[in-house]
């Protein structure tokens, strides 16, 4: 099944090291294949020469039993022939659900986005997934596994590798409420080469149907990490507010 997916989005919202995976599963109802791509081009001549494009492309497949899913982004921007952006991030998971509550997940992540001094961010890691549903739109998940990860960031002195391996333990919670839909995710990834050093998400959103193809959604994200890039704060905060219409 092809759905294009169009996003205005109202108030940006930057993307971060912990990834939100969960709004990127499927629904159960449905079996094979889904996918969909979105590609842009934004340019302008004159006083200023701007470009920018970006690529999106998502794919999963799955049955009962067996579920995969992945999608790449890349996006470039350039002033005066000068690139000033420059970000790609690919995710790549695998779940084998053993039983209706419980599946056990792989993943590999790859990020690059060299003007956040991130050189590169790779990612493998494995775990365990319960679920309880009680209707097709309430459910609750809870998550349980550990990742290696490879980084190479510009610390202003220089590159700078690290290798360490994280627990990564997360719940996520869906509710019809009134007309609209709330979705909860709590992430929370300690180091355990060193536990003083953790990274937390924290992730509110509401989606309200404006019509059977429309819906207004309404975001609310808190990143917390101890140890944050130069230059950047441990704690921040972001809201969101868009309209997606699926046609």
């Amino acid at each position: 099944m092809f759905r294009p997916l169009l996003v205005l989005t109202l108030i940006p919202l930057q993307t971060f090291a912990i990834t939100n995976i969960e709004e990127k599963r499927r629904a159960a109802d449905a079996d094979g294949w889904q996918s969909s791509a979105t590609v842009g081009l934004d340019a302008q001549s004159g006083n200023t020469k701007e470009r920018e494009w970006n690529l999106g492309l998502n794919t999963s497949w799955q049955n009962a039993e067996h579920r995969a899913f992945g999608w790449y982004t890349r996006t470039y921007e350039s002033v005066n022939d000068e690139r000033t952006s420059d970000n790609t991030f690919a995710h790549l998971r695998y779940v084998h659900n053993f039983r209706a509550t419980v599946g056990q997940e792989t993943f590999l992540q790859y990020e690059r986005d060299p003007f956040a001094e991130l050189q590169y961010r790779f990612l493998a890691g494995a775990g365990v997934r319960f679920q309880k549903t009680w209707k097709e739109d309430q459910l609750i998940r809870q998550g349980v596994g550990a990742f290696h990860e490879s980084i190479k960031e510009d610390n202003g002195a220089g590159d700078e590798e690290a290798q360490l391996t994280r627990l990564n333990l997360y719940t996520h919670a869906e509710t019809p409420l009134g007309y609209s839909h709330i979705l909860g995710t709590v992430y929370f990834q300690p180091s355990v080469d060193d536990t003083d050093d953790v990274r937390a998400l924290a992730r509110f959103k509401m989606r309200l149907p404006l019509a059977s193809n429309t819906d207004l959604n309404w975001q609310w994200q808190t990143r917390w990490d101890s140890r944050p890039p130069e230059g950047a704060e441990e704690l921040n905060h972001q809201t969101q507010l868009s309209v997606a219409v699926r046609f």
